[in-house]
């Protein structure tokens, strides 16, 4: 008889095999505990999809929502089960997952409670910083059993990267929009206001009475006076001729310095993999408005190796 049948050494598998069960209280303060890495996987949030597959676990999503577009040659044959906020329950339930991957602003709750009194586990996050974006990858990492290090030294390094310039470079007044008709921006309490604290902005709606994302009217903003703002290509998406509206306000700083952008709204808003590269882009367009200090920085002594403070044509999504 093998010693794994004595009744000790049987303890001790069972012991071992629970520390190998993912167990994690969620966003929704609900205990999401899985018998093993989820094998199989739907996914109602593009930036959790994209973040499966750079773990290079793609094979395991059975089913993601129609805005999971990325990337595009690995998730176009996966079957669509609706959209974020009306995602076809029917379906999800039908295809029987191990885990459903949900977040507590993009989806619904009446879905999640759905899908929960379904009998399927439902893990859903919640990101407003850079520091929870990271976290997110290492939770998703523990529910898949995924290698999640090299996108978690990603954000790190960059994250390190600019907390070291905020001690050398002036802070800049800045407002990211989100939607038009009417404008909405991002306050403080939001993944995109980490993102332009972190980068050595102060968000001119950081603290707003009208919720996370205020709506603003043109002569508000003007009256807020950003010295830049941001136009991201999604939720809403801004093109040049809304970024020339903008620049003919003369009322504000960001307009008569001609400091009003466009930029990659996925970079901007999906947390996660593109963290790095979301946090690059926004030091890159803050620095067109603190161009003197560019000068100064490059010359500077104290300056981590490697840094690009050079913005070129690409920093900006036409």
């Amino acid at each position: 008889m093998g010693d794994s049948n004595r009744p000790g050494a049987r303890a001790a598998l069972s012991a071992d095999s629970l520390k190998l069960m993912p167990s994690l209280v969620d966003a929704s303060q609900t205990e999401v505990t899985l018998e093993r890495p989820a094998r199989s996987v739907v996914s109602l949030v593009p930036s959790f999809t994209e973040m499966v597959c750079e773990m290079r676990l793609a094979s395991r999503l059975v089913g993601v929502t129609r805005f999971c577009v990325e990337p595009a040659e690995v998730v176009t044959p996966i079957r669509k089960i609706g959209g974020t906020k009306n995602a076809n329950i029917e379906q999800i339930i039908a295809l029987a997952p191990e885990l459903v991957l949900a977040n507590l602003e993009e989806n619904t709750e009446d879905d999640v409670t759905a899908l929960r009194e379904a009998g399927l586990n439902v893990y859903v996050g919640d990101v407003r910083s850079v520091e929870q974006a990271k976290q997110e990858i290492e939770h998703l990492s523990e529910l898949l059993g995924g290698i999640a290090i090299r996108l978690t030294d990603g954000v790190s390094e960059a994250l390190e990267e600019q907390q070291h310039l905020s001690r050398l470079r002036p802070q800049v007044r800045v407002a990211a929009l989100i939607w038009r008709n009417p404008y909405m921006a991002a306050s403080g309490d939001t993944y995109v206001g980490d993102l332009l604290r972190l980068c050595g902005g102060i968000n001119v709606c950081e603290e707003s009475a009208r919720g996370r994302y205020p709506r603003l009217s043109l002569p508000q903003l003007i009256e807020l006076d950003p010295e830049v703002i941001l136009l991201p290509s999604e939720p809403y998406r801004f093109r040049e001729r809304h970024a020339a509206e903008l620049l003919a306000q003369h009322g504000m700083s960001a307009a008569r310095n001609g400091d009003v952008y466009l930029c990659d709204g996925q970079n901007l808003t999906w947390w996660g993999a593109r963290t790095p590269a979301a946090i690059g882009e926004v030091a890159a367009l803050l620095n067109r408005a603190r161009p003197d200090w560019q000068t100064e920085a490059a010359a500077a002594p104290d300056l981590p190796p490697g840094l690009n403070l050079t913005v070129t044509q690409q920093d900006v999504v036409e």
